[in-house]
């Protein structure tokens, strides 16, 4: 597959996203795709999320990889995967970031190991929570997102996966047109769940490498992850809902006084009795205030899992956009900036420095 490297989409600990155009079409594969690369000699992780993309690759909830190679750029070898952009006339289009391929590249004196990927043109969920400056999404529009979540959180269970890193950065947004509406400026939008680097296999075995150690992110982790490492897939559905929350409220699920240390926000997540503050149903929905009580069980054999929430009043109808653009049918938001969050590094002692995408913790607030 020959393909030319665009423009950069964003930047992570372990790896980037460009954009990238194949210059040699083949039946199946986008004439646009997202580029996701790293050095060969750091590429363990992304080797990892190819394998489990091409696991799920036939899964209509994930996204898919097109293929891999390695490029030499600017003396640094790469490793690379291509994955897909979007299909303007999906009916049911999938919930979980395809993956097309990958190959490694020569670029700039580097060995680089690229993975092919679905390009998401929308962004992702944080970018869109962050332009709402704190005011929170319109209940319909989280319905929507969230719903999504699930179907793609439900399939990754039934396989045995834990994703492990639930949270906005790691939800992409896929802008659809669809001609058959004729309504001027009509796109759907669909979240799609990203990044499986930190995926945990409940079955055992290679994807496990990194066994024992933490993954994910500490504002979003559920209880028994920060404390124990442990991984099921109720724990996803702890992120969940401190995802839910972030959307409605437009602010972390957590807020913490600057004098916190990262291990007391630690011991407070994990070993307290305190869950993040929901608000009052004069602010949201009884049905969102429900939902996220049932998200919220410090027990996660007592919290309810992926199938048993697609049932929930909250996510049963589909019914709202997150623009103003789009119909009343329509599905989902746009926004102009795909974003890469780095990969925490596993361990505890790691994990008490890196744990926070912000300088500080008076900076948390805001997503």
């Amino acid at each position: 597959m020959h393909w030319i490297r665009g423009e950069a989409l964003g930047r992570g600990g372990f790896a980037f996203v460009s954009k990238g155009i194949i210059t040699s079409q083949q039946d199946g594969i986008p004439h646009i795709v997202a580029v996701k690369s790293s050095k060969s000699s750091e590429s363990d992780s992304l080797v990892k999320e190819k394998k489990l993309l091409d696991r799920f690759n036939n899964c209509p909830f994930i996204i898919r990889c097109f293929g891999d190679d390695t490029t030499e750029e600017d003396g640094q070898m790469l490793y690379n995967i291509f994955l897909d952009c979007e299909e303007p006339n999906e009916i049911h289009p999938p919930f979980i970031i395809r993956c097309f391929g990958d190959d490694t590249t020569e670029e700039d004196g580097q060995m680089l190991y690229n993975i092919f990927l679905e390009y998401a043109s929308g962004g992702c969920l944080a970018d869109i929570i962050k332009s709402s400056d704190g005011r929170g999404l319109p209940e319909p529009a989280v319905k929507n997102q969230t719903r999504s979540i699930l179907m793609a959180l439900s399939h990754m269970h039934a396989l045995g996966y834990v994703h492990c890193d639930i949270k906005p950065h790691n939800i992409l947004i896929v802008e659809q047109g669809d001609e058959r509406k004729n309504v001027k400026n009509y796109v759907k939008h669909t979240a799609k769940l990203a990044d499986l680097g930190s995926a945990f296999n409940m079955r055992g075995g290679e994807d496990n490498e990194d066994d024992g150690g933490f993954r994910g992110t500490v504002l979003y982790a559920a209880p028994e992850s920060i404390i124990n490492q442990t991984y099921v897939p109720q724990s996803d559905v702890w992120s969940l809902g401190c995802t839910v929350l972030s959307m409605l409220t437009g602010k972390s699920p957590w807020k913490f006084e600057s004098s916190k240390t990262a291990t007391d926000v630690m011991m407070t997540i994990g070993c307290s009795d305190q869950i993040p503050n929901i608000p009052s149903s004069k602010k949201i929905s009884k049905d969102a205030v429900d939902f996220l009580k049932k998200c919220f069980v410090k027990d996660p054999r007592s919290r309810c899992s992926a199938d048993m929430l697609l049932d929930h009043p909250f996510v049963r109808t589909r019914d709202a956009p997150l623009t103003g653009k789009c119909s009343s049918h329509s599905r989902r938001h746009h926004h102009h900036h795909h974003h890469l969050t780095s990969r925490l590094s596993h361990g505890f002692s790691s994990l008490v420095h890196s744990c926070f995408h912000v300088h500080d913790l008076a900076a948390v607030s805001p997503v």
